[in-house]
């Protein structure tokens, strides 16, 4: 299979790896924020007597978790110069001269982090669910204080507002996907809180505590659902999958390029957050190597500004070498 060129893999992996550093520093906001809003939520069910509110809590605790398991895949991801990866040796030349190989691999342990984290949010949101269960059947007496429940989950509300901006902003300053993706999770905690606080005023208002137990079944099993789509988002890239919808859209871009006859063949796949595409393209037999050398440098560039793709490996063959089916 086709692979960048050994001075274009270096201003990738530079390139790379500077981004990763720097969402790293930024992704400590995210640990800060979501360890403060699960203490000060979690007080707060407990001297209000919410189990909606110490779902929310545990929810921010989740932030906690794949939040630190996704900067230990982007601390590993950013290592460029180390004799094992993971405790495993590697050769003498890949220590010195870090190739793709190598560099390649070390950035796949953010998805494998990734996919740890939403294992974690499934555990954290059974037991979510195993509480609100408790609730409903054996529907305990307890006056819920509504006042001091609602200030924990609009302090959170605020707070995780404010955080989904940062992430935003530095999302898109660094063309970051991880920092994209806290920043959704961010604003769906944001308004997870926001809901939060207007169920905690409805079930005081209605004197109703079995609605507690309901819209914490309901948190936990969103909280649930979210980490199985994490966990199968990060399996399906760790085993190469690519969207065939996305792939044919490479295909058709390539395939429209001047001087290209036929595109032979064409893979995507992910390597950690990176989108590589390998392609094979048929050409005139009489082309130049100079006019294949920049033919190739301008379908790198289009597929890096339409569709994000950080390289396209391209290997060319002339057309009459192709065999008809």
């Amino acid at each position: 299979m086709p692979t960048t060129t050994h001075a274009t893999w270096d201003q990738i992996q530079r390139q790379t790896v500077v981004n990763l550093r720097r969402a790293h520093h930024h992704l400590w906001e995210n640990i800060i924020v979501y360890l403060s809003l699960f203490i000060v939520e979690f007080i707060c069910a407990q001297l209000g007597h919410s189990q909606l509110l110490r779902a929310d809590a545990f929810n921010n605790f989740s932030g906690v978790f794949s939040t630190g398991l996704l900067m230990t895949g982007l601390y590993i991801a950013a290592k460029t110069k180390d004799d094992d990866l993971w405790g495993a040796p590697i050769s003498e030349e890949d220590q010195i001269h870090p190739g793709p190989r190598i560099q390649q691999s070390r950035f796949r342990f953010e998805t494998i982090y990734t996919l740890i984290a939403g294992l974690v949010m499934a555990v954290i949101a059974a037991d979510i669910i195993y509480k609100a269960v408790l609730v409903l059947i054996q529907q305990p007496t307890y006056r819920l204080q509504q006042g001091v429940a609602s200030l924990g989950a609009l302090i959170s509300s605020l707070l995780l507002t404010w955080l989904w901006l940062a992430n935003r902003h530095w999302a898109k300053v660094l063309t970051n996907t991880s920092l994209a993706a806290a920043a959704r999770d961010s604003l769906t905690d944001a308004l997870t809180s926001a809901v939060t606080v207007l169920t905690i005023l409805s079930i005081a208002w209605w004197r109703a505590t079995w609605l507690d137990g309901l819209a914490s079944l309901i948190l936990g099993t969103y909280i649930l659902y979210t980490g199985i789509k994490i966990f199968r988002t990060s399996s399906l890239n760790l085993v190469d999958y690519f969207d065939p919808r996305l792939e044919d859209q490479y295909r058709k871009q390539v395939a429209a390029f001047p001087g290209i006859r036929a595109v032979v063949f064409l893979k995507a796949y992910y390597d950690g957050n990176l989108i590589m595409v390998s392609v094979t393209v048929a050409v005139d037999p009489q082309m130049t190597a100079m006019t294949i050398y920049n033919l190739t440098r301008r379908i790198d560039t289009l597929m890096k500004q339409r569709f994000n793709v950080t390289a396209t490996a391209l290997m060319v063959i002339p057309s009459n070498q192709i065999h008809p089916d």
